[in-house]
């Protein structure tokens, strides 16, 4: 007899309405398995009916932890609602307002050198390396401030006396003394310069227009002049400064 049957028989056993009727246990249909089935087979239907058990009480805790584990997921999201608040019209506002301040203090990068006493400085983007004094070729029937060529990797660069090229004299050749290689466009030029000094930020406000009482090449060169810790560094113009044709 299977397990089908045996649940069968006790619901026809069952008493009328109003009496107490026991309720089936696996020891009851172990009982009654005992009393229908084999001697041979009586440990076999107890030990299924314990099984039967051990499955449907397994099922109910699973339900239960399923329960619980999704009330506190709720919970936890109620919980968290502050850290979820929607973004208001004031919370925009104020982003925007942000991202307007620090585009307005945005900067440019410049690399300040020395030429005798005065400060200058090149944007940095036009800056490709800085080189040590080498030797020059000479170039016959060139400006006094083309001081020759070099070869850089390969790469042929003419090289200028960037003291020269300003009217303030011929540059001395020093221990500090320092080739700035630049980039305008297509043209690379070695600008020969008496030392490095820093890389600078400035940002707009911290850029002057140059002076009305410069004219000519003066003007010509100079790009603006920037204000930094107290210091008044010139700001050249890279492309009027490699230009040969200015004089």
């Amino acid at each position: 007899m299977d397990i089908a049957e045996i649940r069968k028989k006790a619901k026809a056993q069952a008493k009328p309405d109003g009496a107490v009727v026991e309720p089936v246990t696996p020891q009851n249909l172990a009982q009654e398995a005992s009393e229908s089935v084999p001697l041979e087979r009586q440990g076999e239907v107890a030990v299924t009916a314990t099984t039967t058990e051990q499955k449907a009480v397994a099922v109910v805790e699973d339900k239960h932890a399923a329960a619980r584990r999704a009330t506190e997921g709720i919970d936890r999201l109620f919980a968290a609602v502050d850290d979820f608040s929607l973004a208001t019209d004031e919370s925009y506002a104020g982003t925007l307002d942000n991202q307007a301040d620090s585009q307005a203090q945005s900067y440019r990068q410049y690399l300040a050198f020395h030429l005798g006493d005065e400060e200058y400085a090149l944007d940095i983007i036009r800056i490709s390396e800085i080189i040590k004094i080498r030797e020059f070729t000479d170039v016959p029937r060139t400006p006094d401030f083309v001081l020759g060529i070099i070869s850089l990797r390969g790469v042929v660069v003419p090289v200028f006396d960037l003291r020269q090229r300003l009217n303030l004299g011929a540059s001395e050749m020093m221990p500090t003394t320092r080739i700035v290689v630049c980039q305008q466009d297509d043209v690379t030029v070695g600008l020969l310069v008496d030392s490095i000094n820093q890389v600078v930020n400035l940002t707009d406000d911290d850029v002057e227009p140059p002076p009305g009482v410069l004219s000519g090449l003066d003007r010509e060169m100079v790009a603006g002049i920037g204000r930094y810790q107290g210091r008044m560094i010139i700001l050249l113009n890279l492309q009027s400064a490699l230009n040969i044709e200015l004089n």
